[in-house]
């Protein structure tokens, strides 16, 4: 059934086998919020680059969990999408070679959260542009049980109307009971950008199983004055019913936006397209 797919098992059951994996694999968990990039050290970047987002431009963005990479036809797919995107933000991002052939192939600017690394290859969202930002930061929050790092990413893009457009990309905790940690992740992120002018981006896959996790989610973006955005056509992958991905937006018109399934992955992407308001 597609609303409880392959890897939704029980709680007792995943933490099992993934204790029993990482008895044969090495893992890398850093002790703070790190970015992959550089030595893999910082957790804030500034970048000096003179391009910047044209806001009599539509801005096209794609919201996709590419699922590790796991599946066959990923690299098509993405090609496809950024034909037609300029920023791109994947959840489940593993740097594996092919992934990193591929942005440094495509002139794509690449940044990702340290989120930990299995085997030298590090997972953790990553968001793609085709502008240098002006600034990116890594988040992280450790699963409760599970003890692995779920991770977002902000990113901060010139406007050529000399505003500043964030953005944040976040995949958020999945397995707890209750939701204080759940909660604790993105009041950190709301409270990173509470203050920040020009319009705001938040997206990704926020793990919305419940209706508790759905309304935490909903009213804290709210009270920052953030919209959901609607799908025309919505293919996204749902567990008990709710939709796990989300694309929030402020300060922007959104002109469209749709969801699309796909096999390359588990979850559908998001794509949306708006403008920016005078």
């Amino acid at each position: 059934m597609k609303q409880l797919k392959g890897r939704w098992v029980l709680l007792g059951t995943l933490a099992l086998i993934v204790a029993i994996g990482l008895v044969y694999v090495k893992v890398d968990v850093p002790d703070d919020a790190r970015l992959a990039s550089g030595d893999g050290t910082v957790r804030c970047r500034d970048y000096t680059s003179e391009s910047v987002i044209n806001t009599a431009e539509p801005l096209n963005v794609v919201v996709w969990n590419i699922y590790k990479q796991q599946n066959d036809g990923w690299d098509s797919e993405l090609d496809a999408l950024s034909k037609t995107h300029s920023l791109i933000l994947l959840q489940e991002a593993q740097s594996k070679p092919q992934l990193l052939h591929y942005i440094e192939e495509k002139g794509w600017h690449s940044n990702q959260a340290y989120a930990f690394a299995v085997n030298g290859e590090i997972a953790g969202v990553m968001t793609l542009s085709e502008v240098v930002p002006k600034e990116a930061c890594a988040y992280t929050k450790i699963e409760p049980y599970l003890r692995l790092p779920k991770s977002a990413l902000y990113s901060a893009f010139p406007l050529s109307n000399g505003e500043t457009l964030s953005v944040i990309n976040i995949h958020s905790i999945n397995f707890t009971f209750g939701i204080v940690e759940y909660k604790e992740q993105l009041e950190a992120l709301v409270d990173a950008v509470r203050d920040v002018k020009g319009p705001l981006i938040i997206a990704g896959d926020f793990n919305t199983w419940s209706e508790e996790r759905l309304q935490v989610v909903r009213d804290a973006l709210s009270d920052i004055g953030i919209q959901e955005a609607s799908f025309a056509s919505d293919e996204r992958l749902k567990v008990f019913g709710y939709p796990l991905d989300h694309l929030f937006y402020r300060g922007l018109t959104l002109q469209q936006s749709h969801s699309k399934e796909t096999p390359a992955s588990d979850h559908a992407w998001l794509d949306a397209s708006f403008t920016f308001n005078p």
